[in-house]
């Protein structure tokens, strides 16, 4: 700036002496006023040459005055951080391929300014971002179409101008997303839920004058039934129709049988489980042979110590073939054996542990009533006792595996939860060194992720709040190591390895650094009727997709041989792939089905979920030996999910049969786009990249209605009565009853042949005890399917005779 003064003194500008008051007005006159003062002659000029200074002066302030100051930028803030274009749509074009969250800085904050100068033009091309008011704009309000409104496109490049139609096209779409952000919608949504109506996110069972109460949350059958009304008005009124009321009692008789069954082998063993002696003896008696528990305890090793880090393998493997050998003296070793045989043998054997032969497994049941009684006998310090926990944590993996109800599970959590922060597993083993050996340290930081991950998982199946939130404990993440690399007298833990190096513990590592997302997960689905903005949902939602694609990267499918290593890295991604994929679908659920105004992301991710989740199975060869194996796998672990992905995806179906049925538009306008390559996961090739059309869908869903007849067992009929009538009622533009009739039987046809009975089996079978009657062991209480009722209504004797087994509270 010295430079500039003192050319322009030298070669003679004329100055002149800035009126009184303005002296210090701008800083070009304040520079003036520091310049010496100029020769007297150069005081006296002529008009012209007065006028010429003057000029000159202006250019020379303009050239002061370029300082670079902060100008609005109109990008949105993912294209600013990627250094893209932006065609400043929301979403623009660059979010959209992606399938990432597009948001714009708002106006007037210190993140929407860039640095530019004065001297620099602001394009042309962009125009300030205004907030449109409700019905500003409509597909028949006449738009300008000129230069003077809009500029030049951008950069000064030159371009056809577009029509009306493509204009009025965006300004649509612009509107709608402008709406969600402004302050005009916030007011106007104060007031409003922005999920869906309450009857299609939760339903409350009330009999016996509203003394027996039962919640149900969004992802159960009968609430999911709500978003059908053919569906649910035909189950309803069945009785009006003869050939209804004929296949409706075939499957009510056929679900009293299955049912007996099932019953009869939760109950445990009366000669084990009453006798007088002492429970260790008892427990002895039940085990096995040494090669049936070897194979029980790898198959444990390999499918369930995983993600839930309960054992260290090689202290447990030391005591077991002390076991065996008749040399261990731990108190703890023998229920923990008994529970670690119990989970596998729910995989491993033909009755998935619901047998009475000792041949293949034990009897699930039975040994959990030991294990139970085993805990109950202890006292005093014993019930602090790190080993005590693990057995605890135990019985809870084994008991929810036969319990019908998650529920039951989410009560027994409780108390696990609370006996290990009692112990103090939710601070750092860190804050109490040296008392806490560093070996010991490390296994209470798995064992505490392992419950949070189980209180996590139990509470959304449950749609129930999470017993611990994100910030209610200070244990850090285990880390990434062998087994092996720890031991009880280690003094300093190995660094930990990369979360792309596979290890033991590798899983649990990956998912302890998601799990504090998916806990904002449960917190927000239980104030589900406070949100009245969808970006947080979607911020949410965002973190969990990026989770999803990390999987593909930590777990790649190249490099796998042999059949058995490419089963055990598919049932890894499964895993991990479903403990994301959960929460995904628990959040966007709400919104993405019945909400009016819920972004289109929100329903193509929640469609792409569903339709993930009933084709994981797709990956593997059918001609491997061990197919079928982890096909009865795979439905056992996420029968329950893959019961509401196909609900959910008939939603989609019928929103492409029948466009005029869906209100929202959300249905047909996730259908318009294609899924991507993480969309199609596990199985990727260009052939699957097309649209969702309703054929693709609806084949997806029956092959899906096949897998759960195939495995139909317990309390699975009316699960599959529910998913047949509403794939009856969408699959086509006018669904008619003779149809969904015609259905139904085949469907009962298939269940009779996968549990190998029959309608005259069925009926020659004596009677058992009422099903709503059923009294158990109050540890081990089945409580009898939703669906059924008592007949306290006063209904007509054909209709108590199958159809209040059927008939749901509230749809009358």
């Amino acid at each position: 700036m010295a430079a500039v003064h003192s050319s322009a003194h030298d070669v003679g500008i004329p100055t002149t002496a800035p009126p009184p008051g303005v002296l210090n007005s701008t800083p070009y006159d304040t520079t003036l006023s520091q310049q010496q003062t100029p020769p007297h002659h150069h005081l006296h000029q002529t008009p012209t040459q007065g006028h010429a200074a003057t000029l000159q002066q202006q250019q020379q302030s303009q050239q002061q005055r370029s300082v670079k100051r902060p100008r609005p930028v109109k990008s949105c803030t993912e294209c600013r951080k990627r250094k893209l274009r932006c065609d400043r749509l929301c979403p623009c074009s660059q979010c959209q391929k992606s399938s990432r969250s597009c948001k714009y800085a708002i106006d007037h904050d210190s993140a929407n300014l860039s640095d530019g100068s004065d001297s620099e033009l602001m394009e042309p091309s962009r125009p300030t971002k205004r907030n449109c008011l409700p019905g500003m704009f409509t597909s028949s309000t006449p738009l300008p179409n000129n230069e003077s409104t809009y500029g030049s496109v951008r950069n000064g490049e030159t371009a056809a101008p577009s029509s009306l139609e493509e204009l009025a096209m965006r300004m649509e779409r612009l509107e709608k997303h402008l709406m969600a952000r402004s302050p005009a919608a916030s007011e106007a949504s104060a007031g409003r839920l922005l999920a869906a109506s309450s009857d299609t996110i939760r339903g409350l069972t009330v009999k016996e004058g509203a003394s027996r109460t039962r919640y149900h949350g969004q992802n159960s059958s009968r609430v999911l039934l709500n978003l059908f009304d053919e569906a649910k008005d035909f189950v309803a009124n069945h009785q009006n129709h003869g050939g209804v009321r004929e296949v409706m009692a075939n499957f009510r008789k056929f679900h009293k049988a299955l049912l007996d069954d099932y019953r009869k082998s939760l109950s445990p063993i009366t000669v084990f489980v009453d006798s007088m002696m002492p429970v260790r003896k008892r427990m002895t008696d039940i085990l096995p042979k040494k090669v049936v528990c070897d194979r029980l305890v790898k198959t444990y090793v390999d499918t369930s110590e995983t993600i839930y880090r309960i054992l260290h393998l090689p202290m447990f493997t030391e005591q077991y073939e002390r076991y065996w050998e008749g040399t261990l003296q731990s108190d703890y070793f023998l229920p923990q054996l008994l529970a670690v045989l119990s989970v596998a043998s729910r995989f491993e054997t033909k009755s998935k542990g619901l047998g009475n032969e000792r041949a293949e497994g034990v009897h699930i049941p039975t040994a959990c009533a030991l294990v139970r009684t085993w805990l109950d006998g202890l006292r005093g310090k014993q019930l602090v006792e790190f080993a005590v926990l693990q057995v605890e944590v135990l019985l809870l993996h084994a008991q929810r595996m036969i319990t019908p109800r998650m529920q039951d599970s989410w009560t027994s959590l409780g108390s696990t939860v609370r006996m290990g922060m009692t112990m103090g597993l939710h601070r750092d083993p860190s804050e109490f060194e040296p008392r806490v050996p560093v070996f010991l340290g490390e296994m209470r930081r798995r064992l505490w992720f392992t419950i949070l991950d189980m209180d996590l998982h139990v509470s959304l199946a449950s749609n129930l709040p999470c017993l611990v939130r994100d910030g209610d404990y200070t244990c850090r993440p285990p880390r990434n190591l062998d087994d092996i690399e720890l031991y009880a007298d280690m003094k300093e833990l190995p660094p930990s390895r990369p979360i792309d190096q596979a290890t033991d513990n590798q899983m649990q590592v990956y998912a302890a650094t998601t799990i504090g997302v998916r806990m904002k997960v449960a917190h927000l689905l239980n104030r589900i009727d406070t949100i009245r903005d969808y970006q947080e949902v979607l911020d949410v939602g965002s973190k969990l997709c990026r989770y999803l694609d990390d999987i593909n990267y930590i777990f790649p499918r190249q490099g796998i041989l042999s059949d058995t290593q490419k089963s055990k890295q598919w049932r890894t991604r499964v895993i991990l792939d479903m403990h994301v994929r959960r929460p995904l679908l628990a959040l966007y659920r709400p919104f993405a089905i019945g909400a009016p105004d819920a972004p289109a992301q929100i329903s193509r991710q929640y469609l792409s979920s569903s339709m993930v989740i009933m084709k994981y199975l797709d990956e593997l060869d059918p001609m491997l030996a061990h197919f079928q194996d982890i096909a009865e796998m795979y439905h056992q672990v996420l029968k329950n999910d893959i019961i509401q992905a196909a609900i959910s995806v008939c939603f989609f179906i019928r929103a492409a049969v029948r466009p005029a049925s869906d209100s929202t538009g959300l249905g047909t306008q996730a259908l318009r786009m294609s899924p991507d390559s993480s969309d199609d996961y596990p199985t990727y090739n260009p052939d699957n990249l097309m649209l969702w059309s309703p054929p693709r869908l609806i084949s997806t869903v029956e092959k899906t209605l096949d897998l759960l007849i195939r495995n139909i067992s317990g309390r699975d009929t009316k699960d599959i009565v529910c998913l047949s009538v509403v794939l009856q009622c969408v699959k086509t533009p006018d669904p008619k009853p003779d149809e969904i009739i015609q259905g139904l039987r085949m469907n009962m046809d298939h269940c009779l042949m996968a549990s190998n009975m029959s309608l005259d089996s069925i009926a020659a079978a004596p009677p058992g005890p009422p099903v709503d009657g059923f009294q158990g062991d109050t540890y081990m209480n089945p409580h009898m399917p939703f669906m059924y009722q008592r007949n306290n209504m006063g209904m007509p004797a054909a209709v108590s005779d199958f159809g209040s087994w059927i008939l749901w509270e509230g749809w009358d």
